[in-house]
């Protein structure tokens, strides 16, 4: 929650309704602004060493380098885009940018966890994709690591400078267009359905057929797969998917125009399954899922498959229009099991 100033007001009395003398007042101390939580020196440091273990990571094809500046979800999804394109070195990656401007979002606070986040500076010649990378410190003796990284689509709102801060913001902070929480939930929905309510809530709603989004593309064209009249003809099949918030992943800081920009993450999962008497066959294709747990690409009787997307979003205060911009996504198959 933003940070208010309070007054505190003690009300003295004479002890006699008679007295008209004023009421005097005591007020509390101004609420001391807490402070960025790393200094650009600190800054410099922590994304040498981020900078390093990727540039390591991109070079081996492998999350084994990744060993102190990389956790939570981003090691989740490099370590299964990795696995991946070693079952199938046709698999696309990601390459994540290893160099870093000045564009950078500190929050301010005392308490923990602590984060900033960055953007990379690709090189114009090579075309390489822009990330954007958020780094957090879980406690006082804990190394600062990117526990997020999305692809950007658009610039995100401006903050406040480095050296100042931003404010942050509580997952549950009534003060907006939405919730931190009910913006990813909303994402959330709207990528598991493209064409409901959800969707309108952002700026990536599907338009004449065309989702602007990458991340829902990719899954929109995974359901679509399973649900194709190939699939269908085989005998009792059955269809299932959702989309889902993780619990604990949202975290936001304030914006300049007194919304936020929120940082989270959700969990796809597409269940299949069929009858598979003699004669029925499918075939996933897919050689990347070899690396992801799956024991065949042929499933006689069910497929389970999971993926996990980061994504950053801008929700505006509830003065604005309600339309939530996506600002970066990053969408991966992270687990699948085939029987």
């Amino acid at each position: 929650m933003r940070a208010s100033l309070a007054t505190l007001v003690v009300a003295l009395t004479a002890g006699t309704a008679a007295c008209s003398e004023p009421v005097p007042t005591v007020s509390a101390p101004p609420v001391v602004n807490a402070p960025p939580v790393v200094q650009a020196v600190q800054v410099e440091r922590i994304l040498e060493d981020l900078s390093a273990e990727l540039t390591e990571a991109n070079r081996e094809v492998s999350a084994e380098p990744l060993l102190r500046r990389v956790g939570g979800g981003a090691l989740a999804m490099l370590q299964a885009q990795y696995a991946a394109k070693a079952a199938n070195p046709d698999e696309a990656i990601y390459e994540l940018g290893t160099s870093f401007g000045d564009s950078q979002i500190v929050a301010r606070s005392r308490d923990w966890p602590r984060s900033f986040a960055v953007s990379t500076e690709p090189d114009p010649k090579a075309q390489d994709a822009q990330f954007i990378y958020l780094l957090e410190q879980t406690d006082a003796r804990a190394p600062y690591q990117m526990v997020l990284w999305a692809r950007m689509l658009k610039t995100p709102p401006k903050t406040s400078p480095a050296v100042v801060g931003s404010l942050v913001v509580s997952p549950e902070d009534p003060d907006l267009a939405m919730t931190p929480v009910e913006a990813v939930e909303a994402y959330a929905l709207a990528k598991d359905d493209p064409s409901g309510a959800a969707a309108e809530l952002f700026d990536t709603k599907p338009s004449d057929g065309i989702d602007p989004d990458p991340a829902r593309q990719r899954w929109s064209a995974l359901v679509a797969g399973f649900d194709s009249p190939e699939l269908k003809g085989l005998e009792g099949t059955d269809l299932s998917h959702s989309t889902e918030l993780i619990g604990g992943s949202v975290s936001a800081v304030a914006t300049a125009d007194s919304g936020a920009l929120v940082f989270g993450q959700v969990k796809s999962t597409l269940d299949f399954s069929f009858a598979g008497s003699e004669g029925q066959l499918m075939n996933l294709g897919a050689k990347g899922y070899l690396g992801l747990g799956a024991a065949s690409l042929q499933p006689t009787k069910s497929v389970h498959i999971e993926h996990l997307e980061s994504v950053v979003l801008a929700v505006p205060p509830k003065a604005g229009d309600g339309i939530v911009k996506v600002i970066a996504v990053a969408d991966l198959p992270t687990a699948v099991t085939v029987e």
